[in-house]
Order: structure tokens, then C-alpha cells, then sequence
């Protein structure tokens, strides 16, 4: 059962309602949010549109062999389930957490 206080917002009602561009990769919009929702090889992954180096937009980012998004601005790499910068540089991508259910895919605001 879902928790009353956690923000579990529905993004569809399944996978194939899911515009995803030929880089996997599909942007929707949740309270001025723009959100990054990301298929990959484990499943759906989730995490915020905007690069947290130079503010790049990762809707034109690609997963690399080792689930790092690859903004298309600079080159940096972030862990789609971590969101560490692979450079060490200590930027962070937000990550969000997302379950997909037989009710649909729902992804949690904080």
C-alpha cells in the first residue's frame, strides 16, 4: 500500500504510453519540474532534466555501457541509480525514485 505522506505521482499507465525518443530517453513536465524518464537494460529510471554542471538538458543525453547519463553539453557522466558524477567532481544528478505497478509507472517527489 502506498503511504498517504509520500508523493507518488502517475507518469502512465504503462511503458508503451511512454514517448521515449531513439535515445531512450522521454522528458515530462511535474510541478515546473522537468524530469528525465530513462529505459534501460534493469528497468525505468528517472532523474531531473537539467545537468547539475552547466544546467545542460539531458533530454539529448545517452546511457553509456555503464548506466552513466552522458549530457550532450559537456561530456559529463552521471550514475542513472546514483546520480554520482563519474569525474569526482562532486555534482550530484537528482535522482528519482519511480515503481511501476498494475495501477501504472509512478515516480516519488519529494
Amino acid at each position: 500500500l502506498m503511504d498517504q505522506k509520500e508523493n507518488w505521482i502517475k507518469v502512465a499507465g504503462n511503458m508503451n504510453e511512454i514517448a521515449f525518443a531513439a535515445n531512450n530517453i522521454a522528458t515530462i513536465q511535474i510541478d515546473q519540474k522537468s524530469i528525465c524518464l530513462v529505459a534501460t537494460p534493469k528497468g525505468l529510471k528517472a532523474c531531473s532534466a537539467k545537468c547539475p554542471h552547466a544546467g545542460g538538458d539531458l533530454s539529448g543525453a545517452f546511457l553509456d555501457k555503464k548506466e552513466n547519463m552522458v549530457c550532450p553539453v559537456h561530456g559529463y557522466r552521471f550514475s542513472i541509480n546514483s546520480g554520482r558524477d563519474i569525474s569526482g567532481e562532486g555534482y550530484f544528478l537528482k535522482i528519482y525514485t519511480i515503481k511501476e505497478t498494475e495501477d501504472g509507472i509512478f515516480i516519488k517527489l519529494e
